[in-house]
């Protein structure tokens, strides 16, 4: 595959990602918290997922966190993973799937890990292809 074709496949697989993040703090002030994706569609965020994110981390921190979380697919590793990086991020993550982290800002998920966080964050993650 050129590298044209990768980069097209990639924005095709990758039009769910957001145009811009906000702050966990914005969107908790928000009548109806949610973000523009690449492909122009507005996705929702749930409340709940909201607030039990902020329950794990201070509230000076919630200015900092910026949402939705990001899980990206990890090349490096053999047979496939995924990753979440960012201190915050990882520390939330973490605490979700009860699992420490490789490193303080960065934790490798594998596919039972990804289909709990999923299911608990479905609205407040998003999962992308990373070549």
């Amino acid at each position: 595959m050129d590298e044209f074709s990768l980069e097209k496949l990639l924005k095709s697989l990758n039009r769910h990602v957001p145009l811009h993040r906000r702050t966990l703090a914005e969107l908790l002030e928000m009548e109806e918290p949610c973000y523009t994706g690449r492909d122009g569609v507005v996705y929702h965020m749930k409340r709940e997922e909201l607030e039990k994110i902020s329950g794990l981390i201070n509230t000076f921190e919630w200015g900092r966190l910026r949402l939705p979380i990001y899980i990206a697919t990890d090349t490096s590793y053999p047979g496939g993973a995924w990753k979440v990086m960012g201190k915050l991020e990882t520390r939330i993550i973490s605490a979700i799937l009860n699992k420490k982290p490789e490193k303080e800002d960065e934790m490798r998920l594998f596919f039972p890990h990804l289909g709990i966080l999923r299911e608990i964050l479905p609205t407040t993650t998003v999962v992308f292809f990373m070549p």
